[in-house]
């Protein structure tokens, strides 16, 4: 059996996503991923394979304080609000 261990390590980066639904998703996303850090919020989708992105403090339909986990296909597009 193998176990990963997740880090803990963050550094969140704020973003706004426009989902293909229309909705609009505002939160915050982790550039530490998997034991390396990336320097851009563009790197999450260009340099991460992962097909899965988690947004977390995320603002969903009026509702703040959620965990979203999102899936890369259904983003049209992503606002870095920190200048990420």
């Amino acid at each position: 059996m193998t176990v990963k261990i997740i880090s803990r390590k963050l550094d969140p980066r704020s973003v706004t996503l426009r989902l293909a639904d229309g909705s609009l998703v505002k939160g915050k996303i982790n550039l530490y991923h998997d034991e390396m850090m990336i320097q851009r919020v563009s790197d999450i989708f260009t340099k991460i394979s992962d097909p899965f992105i988690t947004v977390f403090d995320a603002t969903v339909e009026g509702k703040t304080g959620r965990v979203c986990i999102v899936n890369k296909r259904n983003i049209v597009w992503v606002s870095p609000e920190d200048g990420g």
